[in-house]
């Protein structure tokens, strides 16, 4: 991709790289929704400070590879297609986790399956097959430690398949920092909306707020039109060495290129209905289990640095420059994606965007408005950070 854009050493502040909003969407279907001013709440990632470790050396000995920790779990995203948590799906009794909540649940309430069948079913207008519930599903990874064992609740028994899929549908709706624009249209393989998240912002996001903070983050893993969320649960950056160094930008002399390698991994959302995720572990990365629960790509990328990079006698990095990153009105510009230009693989390289969620919002008619979050809360499970 061609950089038309004059690069200069002052960088905006790197708060300004993530753009905070309510995320509306993710493997369903559309609204609109409000944006939600995570900056004024005081719970921002955003803040001055989250992303201020940007010299590429120290991160690369500090904060190269990480684990998220409490380990985002597994599950399933519950498709449209397939009437969302009012399928019983391999249940014992044939009852849907929605049927379940309806004959636990005291109180008066309309039937949380009528809705869910109704507008998180196969007869929603335009349904594609990729609708579901890995948004809500993903928020509750991160959010809410893995149901483990099953529960009788009201003389009802919920597996954990059952209370997963009432996580998932709780999440649905929630305030969080959304970094990068989202791909609307299903050819669209140019546009700046399809270019971000741009590298320096991937990078920085990894090594400071999942490496430095420990927090977790959760990526749109398909790059393209449609939205497959996934709770990252480890990445590893490769060693950068002399032969990754490619020296100044041949436009742009100020500018320092090095190129990166990363590999990323996170948790799946297509597993068994009672299968508990196992613990991550490097070591174990050929182990028949771990592409079941953890799948993971690998993706290349170019950074920009604002001074050269230096390399001791074994080639091996020892200082550089400041990850720089820059942008063109509302265009963020920091680094080239090197995952190749097929057009059929493309929309399986870089994220589509990355969020990270705080909590928890009511419905505005997108997620299942029958489901009481406090009745989840009280008997599945509160948030544990």
């Amino acid at each position: 991709m061609r950089v038309v854009v004059r690069l200069v050493k002052s960088v905006p502040p790197l708060a300004a790289a993530l753009v905070v909003a309510m995320l509306g969407m993710g493997c369903g279907g559309g609204g609109a929704y409000p944006k939600h001013d995570a900056l004024g709440s005081g719970e921002s990632l955003t803040q001055a400070g989250a992303l201020n470790a940007r010299n590429l050396a120290e991160l690369q000995l500090h904060h190269s590879r990480a684990v998220v920790s409490p380990q985002p779990w597994a599950a399933y995203w519950w498709p449209y297609v397939g009437s969302g948590i009012a399928n019983g799906w391999r249940d014992p009794d044939n009852l849907a986790p929605a049927d379940k909540y309806d004959r636990a649940y005291r109180g008066a309430h309309e039937p949380l399956a009528d809705w869910e069948r109704a507008r998180h079913g196969p007869g929603l207008a335009n349904v594609a097959s990729w609708w579901g519930h890995c948004n809500g599903w993903a928020a509750a990874a991160l959010m809410v430690s893995e149901p483990r064992l099953p529960k009788f609740i009201n003389g009802v028994s919920f597996g954990v398949r059952d209370q997963k899929a009432l996580l998932a549908e709780s999440w649905m709706e929630f305030s969080g920092d959304f970094i990068g624009t989202r791909v609307d249209e299903e050819k669209d393989l140019s546009s700046a909306a399809f270019w971000d998240v741009v590298p320096a912002q991937f990078h920085l996001v990894l090594t400071n707020i999942v490496g430095k903070q420990n927090h977790g983050l959760i990526l749109d893993r398909h790059t393209g039109h449609e939205i497959w969320n996934q709770p990252l649960v480890a990445y590893d950056i490769a060693p950068i060495t002399r032969d990754d160094y490619l020296g100044s930008h041949p436009s742009y002399p100020d500018i320092y290129r090095v190129n990166v390698t990363a590999r990323i991994w996170w948790a799946n959302d297509a597993i068994g209905p009672d299968e508990i995720t196992p613990p991550f572990d490097m070591e174990k990365l050929h182990e028949e289990y771990f592409d079941h629960f953890f799948p993971g790509r690998l993706l290349r990328y170019e950074l920009w640095l604002d001074a050269p990079a230096e390399f001791d006698a074994q080639g091996k990095l020892v200082r550089s420059g400041d990850i720089l990153i820059t942008r063109r009105n509302d265009v963020y510009v920091g680094g080239a994606w090197k995952n190749g230009i097929n057009p059929a693989l493309l929309a399986h390289t870089h994220p589509d965007y990355m969020w990270v969620p705080f909590s928890q919002q009511r419905s505005s008619g997108y997620k299942n408005p029958r489901i009481d979050d406090q009745w989840v809360r009280a008997n599945i499970g509160e948030p544990a950070h």
